[in-house]
């Protein structure tokens, strides 16, 4: 089996506080990329710097800088990526050690595979309080299901660049959440033939406080707004007139603790006695469903005049 050049593509900006590591994870890496491409977007907390010094002993970094959004950071990166089989993941994630190996593996024993999924999963050893193990018990470690229809994001994947070039980029015209899920959605719907590398790990951080977990709610739900996907039933509902809106906020703000906070979730919490956990559960569910239709509300409003090539890509209703 011959070894197959391939490019690592990533975006940045000010990621000071989680480079050095996500540096480290590289170099610890059992299959070291031929080319790590990078875009930072003007960072000002000294992360190009110290991508900079880091470019002076590695020669295989290509280091850019340009302005825009991650969808437009991570297209540049493609581009400028010298071979064809690229890899993507986010800098504020930890990688496993094969990560790279398990990723591209597939590709190496099949030409046929075009794309090559990856997990991901939360970063246990990032989780300071109550609402994040909580988290983790909602999420059963985060742990993706690796199956066919499966939506790959830019976390942990592989693709070809002739995927990329077919699909015409990741969408620019959204704020900055959900490119990576209508491409994923693309990618479905292209019927591109996919391997799945559950071994190829990313871990992703959680915050500590209760608002920060539904500030992200509210983006992610914005981001899905704007690109005219995932709609909340609730939100169809007041679409529709058959709801006014204070009704659907609160309709979808319940469905989600059931949703969330079930015996599932809760009997994860108290299998190791994590009462804290288990009583922040479904206020946390309550409080994701309820600001992530509102993010998504306002997501749509503005999609509606701004993202419409966006939603013009997908063909199906998602």
């Amino acid at each position: 089996m011959s070894k197959l050049p391939f490019s690592l593509v990533t975006t940045c900006r000010n990621e000071i506080k989680s480079l050095p590591r996500w540096k480290e994870n590289i170099l610890s890496q059992d299959r070291f990329p031929d080319e790590i491409v990078i875009v930072d977007a003007f960072s000002n907390d000294g992360t190009y710097e110290f991508l900079l010094e880091w470019q002076k002993v590695e020669s295989r970094i290509k280091l850019i800088q340009a302005k825009g959004n991650a969808a437009k950071g991570r297209n540049m990166a493609i581009r400028k990526a010298s071979y064809n089989i690229v890899l993507s993941t986010d800098m504020g994630v930890r990688l496993s050690d094969n990560w790279c190996s398990s990723l591209i593996t597939p590709f190496e024993e099949n030409a046929s595979i075009e794309v090559v999924a990856g997990s991901t999963c939360i970063d246990k050893e990032t989780l300071k309080g109550p609402v994040g193990r909580a988290e983790f018990y909602i999420e059963n470690g985060g742990i993706a299901k690796l199956e066919e229809g499966f939506v790959v994001g830019n976390r942990s994947v592989a693709y070809r660049k002739i995927v990329w070039e077919k699909l015409e980029g990741l969408p620019e015209d959204l704020t900055f959440y959900a490119d990576d899920s209508v491409f994923g959605r693309q990618v479905v719907e292209g019927k591109f033939k996919m391997a799945f590398a559950p071994a190829a790990m990313t871990y992703w951080a959680r915050p500590e406080k209760l608002t920060d977990f539904w500030k992200e709610q509210f983006n992610y739900g914005k981001g899905e707004g704007e690109a005219n996907i995932k709609k909340p039933y609730f939100f169809r509902l007041y679409e529709n007139g058959k709801l006014f809106w204070p009704m659907a906020v609160i309709g979808n703000a319940l469905w989600n603790t059931y949703k969330q906070a079930n015996f599932k979730a809760l009997g994860r919490a108290i299998r190791v006695f994590d009462i804290s956990a288990m009583l922040v559960l479904p206020v946390l569910a309550f409080g994701n469903g309820f600001y992530r239709i509102r993010g998504y509300k306002i997501g749509h409003e503005h999609g509606q005049k701004n993202c419409i090539a966006c939603r013009n890509r997908l063909q199906l209703e998602w």
